[in-house]
Protein backbone atom coordinates (compact mmCIF):
# COMPACT_ATOMS: atom_id res chain seq x y z
CA UNK A 1 0.00 0.00 0.00
CA UNK A 2 2.97 2.23 0.89
CA UNK A 3 4.37 1.99 -2.35
CA UNK A 4 1.31 3.12 -3.77
CA UNK A 5 0.93 5.97 -2.42
CA UNK A 6 4.58 7.00 -3.35
CA UNK A 7 3.74 6.18 -6.91
CA UNK A 8 0.75 8.07 -6.53
CA UNK A 9 2.45 11.29 -5.22
CA UNK A 10 4.77 10.57 -8.61
CA UNK A 11 2.16 10.19 -10.52
CA UNK A 12 0.46 13.47 -9.84
CA UNK A 13 4.15 15.25 -9.92
CA UNK A 14 4.37 13.66 -13.46
CA UNK A 15 1.15 14.97 -14.73
CA UNK A 16 1.93 18.44 -13.24
CA UNK A 17 5.27 18.48 -15.36
CA UNK A 18 3.46 17.68 -18.25
CA UNK A 19 1.53 20.54 -17.85
CA UNK A 20 4.43 22.92 -17.23
CA UNK A 21 5.84 21.63 -20.59
CA UNK A 22 2.56 22.46 -22.75
CA UNK A 23 2.40 25.31 -20.30
CA UNK A 24 5.97 26.85 -21.58
CA UNK A 25 5.31 25.29 -25.38
CA UNK A 26 2.06 28.11 -25.10
CA UNK A 27 4.20 30.63 -23.00
CA UNK A 28 7.26 30.95 -24.82
CA UNK A 29 7.21 28.90 -27.50
CA UNK A 30 4.02 30.43 -29.60
CA UNK A 31 1.84 26.80 -29.26
CA UNK A 32 -1.64 27.92 -29.51
CA UNK A 33 -4.92 26.91 -28.85
CA UNK A 34 -6.79 30.27 -29.40
CA UNK A 35 -5.51 33.85 -30.03
CA UNK A 36 -3.72 34.68 -27.12
CA UNK A 37 -1.06 32.84 -24.77
CA UNK A 38 -2.94 33.58 -21.39
CA UNK A 39 -6.44 32.51 -23.38
CA UNK A 40 -4.79 29.25 -24.44
CA UNK A 41 -3.32 28.02 -20.94
CA UNK A 42 -6.99 28.63 -19.56
CA UNK A 43 -8.24 25.93 -22.42
CA UNK A 44 -5.10 23.51 -21.70
CA UNK A 45 -5.82 22.98 -18.04
CA UNK A 46 -9.58 22.64 -19.01
CA UNK A 47 -8.74 19.93 -21.46
CA UNK A 48 -6.31 18.87 -18.56
CA UNK A 49 -9.31 18.33 -15.96
CA UNK A 50 -11.71 17.28 -18.26
CA UNK A 51 -10.14 14.12 -19.58
CA UNK A 52 -8.87 13.69 -15.97
CA UNK A 53 -12.34 13.65 -14.56
CA UNK A 54 -13.34 11.05 -17.16
CA UNK A 55 -10.99 8.85 -16.00
CA UNK A 56 -11.79 9.39 -12.37
CA UNK A 57 -15.73 8.70 -13.42
CA UNK A 58 -14.77 5.43 -15.15
CA UNK A 59 -12.48 4.34 -12.39
CA UNK A 60 -15.39 5.38 -9.53
CA UNK A 61 -18.26 5.45 -11.43
CA UNK A 62 -21.08 8.49 -10.60
CA UNK A 63 -21.67 9.52 -7.20
CA UNK A 64 -25.45 9.33 -5.72
CA UNK A 65 -28.38 11.05 -6.72
CA UNK A 66 -28.36 14.35 -4.58
CA UNK A 67 -24.65 15.02 -5.73
CA UNK A 68 -26.07 14.35 -9.24
CA UNK A 69 -28.53 16.89 -8.78
CA UNK A 70 -26.08 19.56 -6.91
CA UNK A 71 -23.65 18.65 -9.56
CA UNK A 72 -25.97 19.69 -12.12
CA UNK A 73 -27.35 22.33 -10.65
CA UNK A 74 -23.86 23.83 -10.49
CA UNK A 75 -23.23 23.56 -14.09
CA UNK A 76 -26.92 25.71 -14.53
CA UNK A 77 -25.27 28.38 -12.98
CA UNK A 78 -22.00 28.37 -14.94
CA UNK A 79 -24.59 28.41 -18.07
CA UNK A 80 -26.40 31.17 -16.04
CA UNK A 81 -23.48 33.27 -16.37
CA UNK A 82 -23.32 33.36 -19.90
CA UNK A 83 -26.33 35.16 -19.77
CA UNK A 84 -24.58 38.27 -18.48
CA UNK A 85 -22.20 38.36 -20.89
CA UNK A 86 -25.05 38.65 -23.93
CA UNK A 87 -23.80 34.83 -25.19
CA UNK A 88 -25.80 32.15 -26.66
CA UNK A 89 -26.50 29.38 -24.45
CA UNK A 90 -25.11 27.11 -26.70
CA UNK A 91 -21.64 28.77 -27.87
CA UNK A 92 -21.14 30.54 -23.94
CA UNK A 93 -20.39 28.97 -21.30
CA UNK A 94 -22.18 25.56 -21.84
CA UNK A 95 -18.68 24.01 -22.44
CA UNK A 96 -17.49 25.62 -19.37
CA UNK A 97 -20.60 24.14 -17.17
CA UNK A 98 -19.98 20.68 -19.17
CA UNK A 99 -16.69 20.62 -17.13
CA UNK A 100 -18.27 22.13 -14.23
CA UNK A 101 -20.60 18.70 -14.18
CA UNK A 102 -17.96 16.29 -14.80
CA UNK A 103 -15.55 17.55 -12.76
CA UNK A 104 -18.29 17.75 -10.01
CA UNK A 105 -19.53 14.31 -10.46
CA UNK A 106 -15.38 12.82 -10.33
CA UNK A 107 -15.00 14.91 -6.90
CA UNK A 108 -18.27 13.92 -4.67
CA UNK A 109 -17.00 10.30 -6.22
CA UNK A 110 -13.78 10.54 -4.97
CA UNK A 111 -14.96 11.78 -1.59
CA UNK A 112 -17.53 9.34 -1.19
CA UNK A 113 -14.70 6.68 -1.37
CA UNK A 114 -12.24 8.90 0.76
CA UNK A 115 -14.58 10.80 2.85
CA UNK A 116 -11.88 11.26 6.20
CA UNK A 117 -10.05 13.85 4.39
CA UNK A 118 -13.04 14.79 1.91
CA UNK A 119 -14.04 18.16 1.42
CA UNK A 120 -17.22 19.55 2.39
CA UNK A 121 -19.39 21.50 0.17
CA UNK A 122 -20.78 23.11 2.81
CA UNK A 123 -19.61 22.19 6.37
CA UNK A 124 -22.88 20.92 7.68
CA UNK A 125 -26.04 21.26 6.73
CA UNK A 126 -27.59 22.88 9.61
CA UNK A 127 -29.50 26.73 8.92
CA UNK A 128 -26.40 28.22 11.30
CA UNK A 129 -23.58 26.51 9.07
CA UNK A 130 -25.10 27.52 5.82
CA UNK A 131 -25.25 31.69 7.25
CA UNK A 132 -21.75 31.37 8.04
CA UNK A 133 -20.71 30.12 4.92
CA UNK A 134 -21.86 33.13 3.38
CA UNK A 135 -20.95 35.29 5.23
CA UNK A 136 -17.54 33.95 5.31
CA UNK A 137 -17.43 33.90 2.02
CA UNK A 138 -18.70 38.20 1.62
CA UNK A 139 -16.77 38.78 4.20
CA UNK A 140 -13.65 36.86 2.34
CA UNK A 141 -14.42 38.28 -0.83
CA UNK A 142 -14.90 41.85 0.15
CA UNK A 143 -11.75 41.92 1.65
CA UNK A 144 -9.91 40.06 -1.73
CA UNK A 145 -12.07 42.68 -3.51
CA UNK A 146 -11.19 45.82 -2.23
CA UNK A 147 -7.25 44.19 -2.26
CA UNK A 148 -7.88 43.75 -6.35
CA UNK A 149 -9.15 46.69 -7.20
CA UNK A 150 -6.21 48.39 -5.08
CA UNK A 151 -3.50 46.61 -7.03
CA UNK A 152 -5.04 46.48 -10.15
CA UNK A 153 -3.97 50.00 -11.52
CA UNK A 154 -7.05 50.25 -13.40
CA UNK A 155 -9.02 53.52 -13.58
CA UNK A 156 -11.82 52.52 -11.17
CA UNK A 157 -15.42 54.21 -11.97
CA UNK A 158 -18.48 52.04 -10.27
CA UNK A 159 -20.99 51.04 -12.29
CA UNK A 160 -23.58 48.36 -10.43
CA UNK A 161 -25.29 46.57 -13.47
CA UNK A 162 -26.90 42.77 -12.25
CA UNK A 163 -24.79 41.17 -15.42
CA UNK A 164 -21.68 41.73 -12.97
CA UNK A 165 -23.27 39.27 -10.45
CA UNK A 166 -24.25 36.79 -13.24
CA UNK A 167 -20.76 36.79 -15.23
CA UNK A 168 -19.39 36.49 -11.27
CA UNK A 169 -20.89 33.02 -11.38
CA UNK A 170 -18.77 31.85 -13.84
CA UNK A 171 -15.56 32.29 -11.79
CA UNK A 172 -17.11 31.74 -8.26
CA UNK A 173 -18.35 28.37 -9.60
CA UNK A 174 -16.38 26.62 -12.22
CA UNK A 175 -13.00 27.58 -11.56
CA UNK A 176 -13.43 26.81 -7.84
CA UNK A 177 -14.75 23.36 -8.47
CA UNK A 178 -12.84 22.43 -11.90
CA UNK A 179 -9.84 24.06 -10.91
CA UNK A 180 -9.27 23.60 -7.44
CA UNK A 181 -12.01 20.75 -5.79
CA UNK A 182 -11.43 18.11 -8.15
CA UNK A 183 -7.60 18.83 -8.39
CA UNK A 184 -7.30 18.27 -4.49
CA UNK A 185 -9.88 15.18 -4.96
CA UNK A 186 -8.01 13.57 -7.63
CA UNK A 187 -4.72 14.03 -5.98
CA UNK A 188 -6.78 12.66 -2.93
CA UNK A 189 -7.25 9.43 -5.41
CA UNK A 190 -3.49 9.41 -5.93
CA UNK A 191 -2.41 9.38 -2.41
CA UNK A 192 -5.10 7.02 -1.39
CA UNK A 193 -6.48 9.16 1.15
CA UNK A 194 -3.36 9.54 2.64
CA UNK A 195 -1.71 12.27 4.07
CA UNK A 196 0.50 11.92 6.51
CA UNK A 197 3.86 13.38 5.24
CA UNK A 198 4.77 17.28 4.91
CA UNK A 199 5.78 16.09 1.26
CA UNK A 200 1.76 14.72 1.00
CA UNK A 201 0.28 18.10 2.45
CA UNK A 202 2.37 20.32 0.34
CA UNK A 203 1.61 18.59 -2.97
CA UNK A 204 -2.10 18.88 -1.87
CA UNK A 205 -2.02 22.77 -1.34
CA UNK A 206 0.45 23.08 -4.76
CA UNK A 207 -1.94 21.33 -6.71
CA UNK A 208 -4.91 23.16 -5.52
CA UNK A 209 -3.03 26.66 -6.24
CA UNK A 210 -0.58 26.80 -8.75
CA UNK A 211 -2.32 25.24 -12.39
CA UNK A 212 -4.86 27.87 -11.73
CA UNK A 213 -2.29 31.12 -10.57
CA UNK A 214 0.15 30.33 -13.49
CA UNK A 215 -2.78 30.25 -16.24
CA UNK A 216 -3.18 34.00 -15.70
CA UNK A 217 0.14 34.68 -16.20
CA UNK A 218 1.35 33.95 -19.86
CA UNK A 219 0.67 37.26 -21.56
CA UNK A 220 2.61 38.86 -18.26
CA UNK A 221 5.48 36.60 -19.24
CA UNK A 222 5.58 37.32 -22.55
CA UNK A 223 5.26 41.01 -22.27
CA UNK A 224 6.80 42.08 -19.22
CA UNK A 225 9.63 39.28 -18.37
CA UNK A 226 9.77 36.58 -16.27
CA UNK A 227 10.95 38.18 -13.33
CA UNK A 228 7.44 40.53 -13.28
CA UNK A 229 5.64 37.31 -13.91
CA UNK A 230 7.25 35.41 -11.09
CA UNK A 231 6.55 38.52 -9.02
CA UNK A 232 2.66 38.07 -9.92
CA UNK A 233 2.68 34.48 -9.22
CA UNK A 234 3.54 35.11 -5.96
CA UNK A 235 1.05 37.94 -5.16
CA UNK A 236 -1.70 35.58 -6.93
CA UNK A 237 -0.84 32.92 -5.15
CA UNK A 238 -0.99 34.48 -1.44
CA UNK A 239 -3.30 37.31 -1.92
CA UNK A 240 -5.94 34.48 -3.74
CA UNK A 241 -4.89 31.37 -4.33
CA UNK A 242 -4.33 30.74 -0.96
CA UNK A 243 -7.10 32.16 0.75
CA UNK A 244 -9.82 30.43 -1.34
CA UNK A 245 -8.03 26.72 -1.16
CA UNK A 246 -7.98 27.80 2.79
CA UNK A 247 -11.29 28.32 2.79
CA UNK A 248 -12.32 24.70 0.91
CA UNK A 249 -9.63 22.89 3.04
CA UNK A 250 -10.62 24.58 6.33
CA UNK A 251 -13.94 25.49 6.37
CA UNK A 252 -16.50 24.03 3.34
CA UNK A 253 -16.29 24.99 -0.66
CA UNK A 254 -19.18 26.54 -0.85
CA UNK A 255 -17.29 28.98 1.18
CA UNK A 256 -14.76 29.61 -1.38
CA UNK A 257 -16.94 29.65 -4.30
CA UNK A 258 -19.08 32.37 -3.06
CA UNK A 259 -15.70 34.54 -2.11
CA UNK A 260 -14.52 34.01 -5.08
CA UNK A 261 -17.66 35.12 -6.97
CA UNK A 262 -17.88 38.21 -4.35
CA UNK A 263 -14.11 39.38 -5.85
CA UNK A 264 -14.79 38.91 -9.70
CA UNK A 265 -18.51 40.91 -8.85
CA UNK A 266 -16.26 43.53 -7.37
CA UNK A 267 -13.97 43.90 -10.10
CA UNK A 268 -16.88 43.86 -12.86
CA UNK A 269 -18.41 46.48 -11.15
CA UNK A 270 -15.72 48.81 -10.83
CA UNK A 271 -13.58 48.13 -13.73
CA UNK A 272 -15.90 46.34 -15.97
CA UNK A 273 -16.53 42.96 -17.66
CA UNK A 274 -14.21 42.35 -19.97
CA UNK A 275 -15.56 42.61 -23.69
CA UNK A 276 -18.77 43.29 -22.50
CA UNK A 277 -20.30 47.00 -22.97
CA UNK A 278 -22.93 47.56 -19.87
Amino acid sequence: MERKRTNGMRLIWILFAIFMVLFMLITFANLRFSEGATESAWMLLMLCVTILSIVMLVKNKLPNKMQVGISLFLGLLVTIAGFGMNMSIHFGMLPLAIVTILCAFAMFSIFNKYPDNAMRLLKNDSAKSVVASIAIGIAVGVLLGAINLFISGEELNLNIVPSAFIVALNPGVYEEIAFRAFIFAACLYFMRDTINSKMQNFTLWFMMIIPHVLIHTPDMFIDSGIIWAMGSVIVLTALFGFPFAFLQKKWDITSAMIAHGVVMAIRFCFIGIPGVTV
